[in-house]
C-alpha cells in the first residue's frame, strides 16, 4: 500500500465515522473509501467499480475481522472540495489534461483514461506520467460520485 495516496488540498472537508466491512482488510491513511452496502453505512477500500466514493481514510486501521471496526473518513463538505491523489493508470500531461471526469483504479490511485463510472473530476495534473509507467503521476481531483450523488450517473 502507498501511505497517503490521497490528501485534502482545498475546500471544506469534515470527518465522519463509518463502519468498515469486516472483509475490507487493513486501511492506511490516505486510502480512498467507498460505500460497501446498500445501507450506506458500511464502507471498504475503493475499487474501480465503486457505486460511490465516500472520501479519504483519516488514519491507519488494522481492521479486526472478528469485531466491528469504526473508521474516520475525511469527506468533502462542498462540491468544490479538492484532493491531491496518485495517477496510477493512463496518460497524464501537465497543462493539457484538465477538467475531465475519470475513474478510481483502486484505493491507491486513479485511472485518468477511463470514465465508465466518472467517480472523480480531474482538475489538473501536477506530476505527469506515461501509460504503463511504473512511476505514478499526481493530480488534483474532486469527488463526483459521493453518497448524495449515488446513482446519478
Amino acid at each position: 500500500m502507498a501511505q497517503n495516496s490521497f490528501r485534502t488540498y482545498k475546500g471544506d472537508w469534515i470527518i465522519k465515522e463509518y463502519l468498515l466491512d469486516t472483509a475490507a482488510g487493513a486501511v492506511e491513511k490516505g486510502d480512498l473509501i467507498e460505500i460497501a452496502t446498500a445501507d450506506d453505512q458500511t464502507v471498504e477500500l475503493a475499487t474501480n467499480d465503486a457505486a460511490c466514493i465516500v472520501g479519504i481514510a483519516a488514519k491507519d486501521y488494522a481492521n479486526d475481522t472478528t469485531a466491528d471496526t469504526h473508521i474516520k473518513v475525511l469527506v468533502p463538505n462542498s462540491p468544490k472540495a479538492e484532493m491531491i491523489g496518485r495517477i496510477t493508470d493512463g496518460v497524464a500531461v501537465v497543462g493539457t489534461d484538465i477538467n475531465r471526469n475519470c475513474d478510481v483504479e483502486d484505493h491507491e490511485g486513479v485511472d485518468v483514461d477511463t470514465k465508465t463510472h466518472s467517480h472523480l473530476f480531474l482538475v489538473k495534473v501536477t506530476v505527469a506520467t506515461a501509460d504503463g509507467s511504473s512511476t505514478a503521476g499526481e493530480g488534483v481531483f474532486r469527488i463526483v460520485q459521493t453518497p448524495e450523488m449515488m446513482g446519478a450517473f
